[in-house]
């Protein structure tokens, strides 16, 4: 009989109050929320964690904010629902992995809740990157992305250039915490602008090629790819606004290099 009951008293002690999974399940979806995750894989990941501990989880999510509600089946008195927000991040799809796969040890190992903040937080910690690494990187990217539509070597040198500086300001700007799509337009303006400056005093035989890939790097096409898989898991109404946003996005993008064309002498447009 003591054989017996060992296991249940190991399964109690796993499982947590109520308050304290809902305040990690909280937290998890506000990070998978801001870091790109689609809507049906943060809700799958949430009711797999739910399910590991004898609870049941259910979320509503739009672009910014979610609703989270936690459940005991035995008893439906037994119930926590917070409405939160998921600030911004950058995108990370090895942080996604990370995450989706710590959910599936919570349930293939049912690990106790202390041991699942624990390996939460040094997921994020270790996911955590330079500065400088991402900029320099992103630049060699965009200057790539430039040689392959067909610019020059001075083209090359004028995006990388362009996107060091835009991601600078992006980062300033969000730190003073100006409006996404004043962002958008502002930056859009300023790296097509230095790179068309660039061009016209002879810098790159190739102006179109290098103003048109400045701006690629800001290009939100993870969210635009979730917009569409939400709308195909049948999730319609965050889907419909995430694509509403990414569209909304891209015209700031096209407005911000409009007025850079508008002002040179480079002969793209005629206005």
């Amino acid at each position: 009989m003591i054989a017996e009951m060992a296991p249940t008293k190991e399964v109690e002690e796993a499982r947590p109050q109520i308050q304290e999974l809902t305040n990690f399940l909280s937290e998890y979806t506000a990070k998978m929320l801001s870091i790109g995750t689609y809507t049906a894989r943060i809700e799958r990941c949430v009711r797999r964690i739910a399910d590991a501990y004898d609870y049941e989880a259910s979320l509503m999510i739009f672009v910014r904010h979610f609703i989270i509600s936690v459940m005991d089946p035995a008893d439906n008195s037994i119930r926590r629902t917070y409405v939160k927000t998921g600030a911004a991040a950058q995108i990370s799809f090895d942080l996604i992995s990370e995450l989706s796969a710590l959910s599936w040890e919570i349930y293939d190992e049912k690990i106790p809740l202390a041991r699942a903040r624990a390996s939460f937080a040094e997921i994020l910690a270790s996911q955590k990157k330079s500065f400088a690494k991402t900029l320099i990187l992103l630049s060699v990217a965009n200057a790539a992305f430039c040689e392959l539509f067909g610019g020059d070597g001075g083209a090359m040198a004028l995006v990388f250039a362009a996107t060091a500086f835009g991601i600078c300001a992006r980062y300033l700007l969000s730190k003073l915490k100006i409006n996404l799509k004043i962002q958008y337009i502002a930056v859009s303006f300023a790296v097509s602008f230095i790179v068309s400056l660039g061009a016209r005093y002879g810098l790159s035989a190739t102006p179109d090629v290098a103003v048109g890939s400045s701006i690629l790097f800001l290009i939100p096409g993870v969210w635009l790819i979730n917009s569409v898989f939400d709308i195909l898991n049948e999730n319609m109404l965050v889907g419909i606004s995430r694509g509403l946003n990414t569209g909304l996005l891209i015209i700031c993008i096209a407005i911000g290099l409009f007025l850079t064309l508008s002002i040179s002498n480079l002969g793209l447009v005629n206005v």
